[in-house]
């Protein structure tokens, strides 16, 4: 086990025998460290905390720490965090309050100073670039990109597939497969090259450029769009993602008022 000699490891943590933890990292004893992962100097994992294998936590990470939450009175949390995902330096994510887990998916990358704050849920599969913020109970769907400094209210979803740029924040939901910007936040467009690269065929996409339009640039709000979506566009399942999506959200969308169509000519769409 390639554990420094000025680590600190509390009793009760389990760590696999391949699994490296760097000069004075601390280790709190209900943590457990899987086959593989590498733990940087100076990181502190705590609470019930379970990192999966092959990850790599850098300098300076703070992992299972106890949330920012007035109303936690120290009940037994933790985080979860899957398998070859990387974490860079200063990373923070929060355990959750009250109850149950903060978690993180596999094969994510979080760029230095992004803040998971407690009870967020992250798929598989996020890039989160530097100075992410995350409040409470925010989760975000496999695949979400996010760029620099973006800003996310407690309770905000993102769908799948998302795209946000940076200095984006929002209040409201961003829907699967676009592409927003701006504060408050707009959608922009369709992520384009996300979809592709996630092999999603020239029919789909144009499905979903379509649904865009008739969401963002027919004239109508939400509401009057999305019946429209369903009866004229082919029931692919990720039109039914974006449908559901809308109609499950408990924070509203962002396009309640409708985007202008200048707006979305700023970033052309290619499918």
């Amino acid at each position: 086990m390639g554990i420094h000699k000025t680590a600190i490891i509390h009793d009760g943590a389990r760590i696999d025998d391949s699994a490296e933890i760097g000069p004075f990292a601390v280790i709190g004893p209900d943590v457990r460290i899987g086959a593989g992962t590498r733990v940087g100097p100076h990181v502190v994992i705590d609470g019930m905390t379970t990192i999966g294998s092959d990850c790599r936590i850098f300098a300076g990470a703070a992992i299972g720490l106890e949330p920012q939450d007035l109303s936690y009175k120290g009940e037994p949390t933790g985080v979860i965090i899957g398998d070859r995902t990387v974490i860079r330096e200063y990373v923070t994510i929060h355990r959750a309050t009250r109850e149950g887990f903060t978690e993180v998916g596999s094969d994510c990358f979080l760029m230095n100073y992004v803040h998971i704050a407690h009870n967020c849920k992250v798929g598989a599969g996020a890039i989160l670039a530097n100075s992410t913020m995350m409040a409470g109970y925010v989760t975000m769907d496999d695949n979400v990109v996010t760029s620099g400094m973006c800003i996310f209210h407690q309770h905000v979803r993102v769908g799948r597939l998302c795209m946000v740029s940076g200095l984006t924040g929002t209040r409201k939901d961003l829907p699967p497969f676009s592409m927003c910007d701006g504060r408050p936040a707009t959608v922009r467009g369709v992520n384009a090259i996300g979809l592709k690269r996630r092999g999603l065929g020239p029919k789909v996409r144009a499905a979903i450029k379509e649904a865009y339009r008739l969401l963002y640039r027919s004239g109508m709000n939400l509401s009057q769009a999305l019946p429209v979506v369903e009866e004229q566009i082919e029931p692919f399942a990720e039109i039914k993602e974006i449908t559901d999506f809308i109609k499950s959200s408990k924070r509203g969308v962002i396009g309640d008022e409708m985007a202008t169509e200048e707006m979305m000519d700023e970033a052309p769409v290619d499918v």
